[in-house]
């Protein structure tokens, strides 16, 4: 009997601290389509908030860039227009330009040199400055993956391979002087206009994850996969500081330990998706090589240059402390 008085008494104590918590409606914009982890994940987030919080957090999802580029969706969420945004560091960099870094050409070796450098909170007591600045609360890192290299051409073996073919990508810095450095073209196209460039031959090959490669069912246009994993992007769940700051500490620990849990299905989702996604893309014709990086990584110093001169000196000790923990 006085066990049941107690449990009780706990259910009590609990409810409690939610009916002092104010109900607060969130906005959450990223750039994936529904079918991605990354919006899975979303999902995942506001379902387990709502019920952690006995629904007094509500998030509400915009998926797709529905409210704009993911450098918009940044700049609205500082603004307070939008409350989350799911950006890359491409798209961080405006407001952070040493976020840059961590996409330098294969500055990680593989998943778990990435899970190093993340790991504790040296990352991002790193960014802190940066985000404070901009109005932003830092509350967890995401996935987006590896980025690597299809065409049409021929397999990517030696950074030579790379001269006269027509790469397509983003227009984000390590993206396209990477493709310079390594002697190929860069030809900045749109993602949604990107099929049609690879059928009509406008450009000879792209780069994306591997996730995103299968997505588009590239090896219709693309008979070579070479897995050069030349640089790493994640994904960073950041929040206009006002809106963070409106939530009590319990939703604060909610929030912040459910955004970590949605980050790791994320993670988990991508990393086990890509061997399955590789094995479905050869069956479908395409020749897959994973070259040694070695060659590839001397040929691209000249990016890693620019890239330290664009930050303070401060700025890249701490980051090349960061980065030896990952070795």
């Amino acid at each position: 009997m006085k066990k049941l008085a107690l449990i009780l008494l706990m259910i009590a104590v609990g409810m409690s601290a939610f009916a002092q918590d104010k109900i607060v409606q969130l906005k959450l914009g990223h750039y994936s389509a529904e079918t991605h982890a990354m919006h899975l994940a979303s999902v995942m987030l506001a379902e387990n908030v709502a019920a952690r919080s006995n629904g007094t957090i509500k998030i509400e999802i915009f998926p797709n860039s529905k409210l704009g580029s993911s450098q918009e969706m940044v700049e609205q969420t500082i603004l307070g227009a939008i409350d989350f945004v799911l950006p890359t560091e491409p798209a961080l960099a405006k407001w952070s330009p040493k976020v840059n870094l961590i996409t330098g050409p294969f500055a990680f070796k593989d998943y778990q040199a990435v899970d190093k450098f993340f790991a504790g909170e040296d990352f991002v007591q790193w960014i802190k400055p940066d985000l404070d600045k901009a109005g932003l609360q830092y509350i967890a890192r995401w996935e987006y993956g590896f980025r690597t290299y299809t065409n049409s051409k021929r397999p990517i073996v030696k950074p030579e391979d790379f001269k006269g073919l027509k790469i397509r990508t983003p227009p984000d810095f390590v993206n396209q002087e990477t493709v310079k450095a390594l002697g190929g073209i860069v030809q900045t196209i749109a993602f949604a206009e990107l099929p049609m460039a690879l059928k009509q031959g406008v450009v000879d090959g792209q780069e994306n994850p591997i996730a995103t490669i299968y997505a588009g069912k590239m090896w219709e246009t693309q008979k070579y996969l070479s897995i050069l994993n030349y640089t790493y992007v994640a994904t960073h769940l950041v929040m206009n500081k006002a809106s963070f700051n409106k939530l009590s500490a319990n939703q604060k620990q909610i929030l912040i330990e459910e955004a970590v849990k949605a980050g790791q299905f994320m993670q988990k989702t991508i990393r086990e998706g890509e061997r399955a996604q590789i094995e479905e893309m050869k069956k479908n014709g395409m020749e897959v090589n994973s070259p040694d990086t070695t060659p590839f990584q001397a040929a691209t110093t000249s990016v890693w240059d620019t890239l330290k001169s664009k930050v303070s000196e401060s700025d890249w000790k701490a980051f090349q402390a960061i980065l030896a923990k990952s070795k």
